[in-house]
């Protein structure tokens, strides 16, 4: 892992708990197991609950973040495809090089309905949490 990779991954993981603040779980590079072959590690997975609330791996997100750097093609692509398919309704792709955030709502079909690119002067709030503000200019170096 890159150190903007690192360093993103950090100012992410700091604008989200702001965004959903207790009761959830915030996980790092861990798995998410969706029924497949292999279990994706997103770098950031949003559950409900605690750890302590779970005896295994996650089926399910709130919210999944991707930081790419060397990897945005995958993770546009690839990764939007398999969480889509999963019915994950809130996909986040933090594109260090671009500046930018790309979001994936209302999986249909295999793929998102709607994706949106959002530029460092935006601010989202997560489907899980819709009157959190998460500004992107905080999730970038």
């Amino acid at each position: 892992m890159s150190p903007p990779h690192a360093i993103t991954l950090g100012l992410v993981e700091e604008a989200v708990r702001a965004a959903f603040g207790p009761g959830w779980w915030l996980r790092h590079q861990s798995p998410l197991v969706l029924g497949l072959d292999t279990d994706p590690e997103p770098d950031l997975v949003v559950v409900p609950g605690r750890p302590r609330d779970y005896n295994g791996h996650p089926a399910t997100a709130a919210l999944v973040v991707e930081v790419a750097d060397s990897s945005l093609d995958f993770d546009t692509q690839d990764k939007r495809r398999l969480y889509a398919r999963s019915g994950i309704s809130d996909y986040w792709v933090v594109d260090i090089n671009g500046r930018r955030l790309l979001v994936f709502r209302d999986p249909r079909n295999g793929d998102y309905a709607s994706q949106q690119p959002f530029d460092v002067t935006a601010v989202v709030a997560p489907l899980a949490m819709p009157t959190a503000v998460v500004r992107v200019a905080d999730m970038l170096v």
